[in-house]
Formats: structure tokens, sequence, C-alpha cells
């Protein structure tokens, strides 16, 4: 057992071992404050009247893209990100917030009706399901070669893709509260809000991964160019561009949208690294 040095205490660590990364985000408070379902006062918002149809497109893929937590978690914990202590505990509460944040945006769009979905505006195409039957049956199958190649690292580029897909959700929530009123604007401003602790938690361990090792920053940047974080557990909403020419109406908004990436990706090697689905947003006009 080694008596000095970073890993004094420990008896199965050596120096191929890479040290536990510790930020100021406390996970054991995030745990401990636990979770629970947000109310909705469905008379209230019955009797404010209907959506309107640009902002129910727009919350319906929001929607949907957070409740791909359990997909999203399931690709980090197949690999090496889920050895990684802090970051599994921070996930076995994060998936619950998020399943009761798209449950509460599920209720603004559906009520509390048992089975009844929100469901997507344009057929998926050939490509989606293909793409849903790769992440069923061969991402499973790939999560050990990755293991393989890029070890520890990989968890840079996870927590890379999930504070960029937290920041992004946060952003496109408060441009969707902006325009609602009543209970609508309240429930999902309690969802943006809710969302915090996820942006600080995922962006503060991609900044200590992505500043600390060249190694995960050239793996994070692998990462997130296989695919965008808006994709929601890898799979491509077919209502997504439409949505975001509805959240990004705005320069404000389409800034918000490009601030999101820009926290993560300013830090990785090499040209900028766009996301295919913002690269459509004009870049200029009100």
């Amino acid at each position: 057992m080694p008596v000095d040095g970073p890993y004094a205490g420990h008896v199965h660590f050596d120096a191929s071992i890479t040290p536990v990364l510790r930020t100021h985000v406390d996970v054991a408070a995030y745990i401990r404050r636990g979770t629970s379902r947000l109310p909705v006062d469905a008379a209230l918002l019955a009797s404010e009247g209907p959506l309107g149809e640009d902002l129910r497109l727009a919350l319906e893929v929001l929607q949907r893209l957070e409740s791909s937590a359990l997909a999203e978690s399931r690709a980090m914990l197949a690999t090496a990100t889920g050895n990684e202590a802090r970051i599994t505990a921070f996930l076995a509460t994060w998936m619950v917030d998020r399943f009761w944040q798209s449950r509460a945006l599920r209720d603004l769009l559906t009520g509390d009706h048992p089975t009844e979905r929100p469901r997507h505006r344009r057929r998926p195409g050939p490509l989606h399901t293909l793409r849903r039957r790769h992440l069923d049956r061969v991402q499973p199958l790939l999560s050990a070669v990755w293991t393989g190649l890029a070890g520890e690292a990989v968890a840079a580029g996870h927590m890379a893709r999930m504070a960029v897909q937290e920041a992004s959700l946060q952003a496109g929530l408060a441009a969707i509260s902006r325009r609602l009123t009543g209970e609508a604007h309240r429930v999902t401003e309690v969802v943006v809000d809710r969302h915090q602790a996820a942006v600080d938690f995922f962006t503060a361990e991609a900044i200590g991964r992505l500043t600390r090792s060249p190694r995960e920053a050239l793996t994070a940047r692998v990462l997130l160019s296989l695919g965008s974080p808006l994709e929601g557990g890898g799979l491509p909403d077919p209502d997504l561009p439409s949505a975001l020419a509805v959240l990004g109406r705005t320069a404000t908004e389409r800034a918000a949208l490009h601030r999101a990436r820009y926290e993560i990706t300013r830090l990785l090697p090499g040209p900028d690294l766009p996301d295919p689905y913002l690269s459509s947003l004009p870049r200029i006009g009100v």
C-alpha cells in the first residue's frame, strides 16, 4: 500500500490509474436534496386555453429530449465512465430528476393522461429506424470497443456531451417560458431552474477533464463529432429542425443556444465544431 503521494492509503491504486477528479460541485448535497414529481394544476391549465401550435411543437421536442436520460445514461454506464463513483452517484438522482421534468412537460401537453404521449409531427424515415436498431443492438457491443480504445478518457466525452445537452435544454426551455403565461409559464420556469444543478455538474466535470489532459480533450472531440447532443439518446428527432426555428426565433435566443455549446467546444483541440442542427439557424436578424 502506498504511504505517500496521491495514491496513499489505496491498496489498488498505482500510477496507471487516473486520480479521481473532484470539482466544486457537492454531489452528496445534490443527492440529499431528493427529487419528486413536479405538480401541474391541470384544471387551471385547461381554463387558460390551449398552447399555440408553434410553442406546442417546440415543447414536444424538448419533452422528448428531456425523457432521453435513460438512453443517455445507458451509453455512459456501459463504458469506463461507469467506474467513476462521483458520476454514477450523480446519475442515479439525475435520471429521476429528468423523468419528473419530462413528466411535467408532458402534463402541460397532454394533461395527466395515463397513456397519451406527444407524437412526432413528421413521420420518422428509414434512417430513423436504422438508427434506433443501431442504438438497441450495435451500440452495446461497441461500448466494449470504446472502453478498450479510450479507457477512462471516454468520460470526458460523455461529460462534454451532457454539459451541452443540459445547457441547450435549459436555454430552449427558457426561450419557451418567456412566451408562455399562467400555469404553463410557472411549470416551465420550475423545470428551467431544476436544470441548473445538472448544468453545473456536467460542465464542471467536462472542463476539469478537457483542461487536464490533451488525450481527454481529443476523445471528447471525437465523441461529440459522432452525433449532436440535441439528439436525445443518439436518436434524431424528425421535428427538431422545426422546433429550433421556434426556439431560435430571435438573435438573443440563437445566441443562448450557441453559447450552450461554446462553453465546452472552445476547449476542444482543432477548429470549431459546429452542431449540424444549429448551423441551419440564421446568424443575423432580430
